[in-house]
């Protein structure tokens, strides 16, 4: 079963809830998809035990041959070669490892090299957590390999948990793409309400089966907690707008460490979960 917690902007507390949900039920894998800016780490605190790689390919061309790489230059759809004067010029930080290059470029003229552009960290944490971790390297725009690499790592017959990037780009999409349900966080602000438009209606394209956890209940208007009951979407939980959780997250300490009778709300929230997919799987099969 994979559970992805997303929201159409930064700042809503999605990283909050995605910890909270896996420290109340623990035992299940916590994958953190934020790669660009991943935090998860500071909360959950694993013990990390293994990192890996990732790399993609790179060309380079042997330009001592004399060869004319200007097809090359034609053919990358990223900027990623340009041909002046004669010269060849090569932007590392926009190539998409493609392999175009090779395939276009003068024969035996354009080879490749393996290039890191990330990094996997997998750890443990209490109790019974398996982490995951991708990062990417700074002055790289290639986000969705880092993701590819963990999804490699998606052991489907368990409870797998996905902090998704922030917003509604294609980060997100890929991150919430194989959900059986996902989680969207948001704020009662004009600015939650409208992020969480955008959100709703990317998992409603991609038939993703949804439900809303307010943050900082009490801040705002009413508007998003309107719009959800008219449109019959379940409001999973509401967290209130107080000083002391936000001093708890200010220090790395997860809300349900910050007050204990946080942990039975969560656990109430993944069961509720787990009945809207048994629900959606039921009509599926009728």
């Amino acid at each position: 079963m994979i559970i992805s917690v997303a929201s159409g902007k930064g700042g809503t507390g999605k990283t909050t809830v995605a910890v909270s949900l896996a420290l109340s039920v623990g035992y299940c894998n916590f994958m953190d998809y934020d790669v660009e800016a991943p935090n998860s780490h500071f909360f959950l605190k694993p013990a990390i035990r293994n990192e890996q790689e990732v790399t993609i390919k790179h060309p380079y061309f042997l330009t001592e041959t004399g060869a004319d790489f200007t097809r090359c230059a034609e053919f990358c759809h990223y900027n990623a070669v340009a041909v002046a004067g004669g010269k060849v010029i090569f932007f590392p930080e926009l190539c998409h490892g493609c392999g175009g290059c090779l395939l276009v470029g003068p024969p035996g003229a354009v080879r490749e090299k393996d290039v890191v552009i990330g990094r996997i960290k997998k750890g443990i944490v209490d109790p019974g957590i398996n982490f995951f971790m991708g990062e990417l390297k700074p002055g790289y725009m290639r986000t969705i390999s880092i993701q590819v690499a963990l999804d490699r790592l998606i052991q489907e017959d368990e409870l797998v948990i996905i902090d998704s990037p922030p917003g509604t780009s294609c980060p997100m999409v890929f991150s919430v793409k194989d959900s059986d349900f996902c989680i969207l966080v948001t704020e009662p602000t004009p600015y939650g309400l409208n992020d969480l438009l955008l959100s709703i209606e990317i998992l409603e394209s991609m038939n993703v089966p949804y439900g809303v956890v307010i943050n900082r209940d009490g801040i705002g208007n009413g508007e998003v907690e309107s719009y959800c009951k008219s449109k019959n979407i379940n409001i999973l939980l509401k967290i209130p707008y107080e000083q002391g959780i936000a001093e708890s997250y200010s220090k790395g300490v997860p809300l349900v460490r910050h007050d204990e009778s946080w942990i039975p709300v969560f656990r109430s929230m993944m069961e509720d979960i787990k009945k809207q997919i048994s629900v959606k799987k039921e009509n599926e099969e009728k």
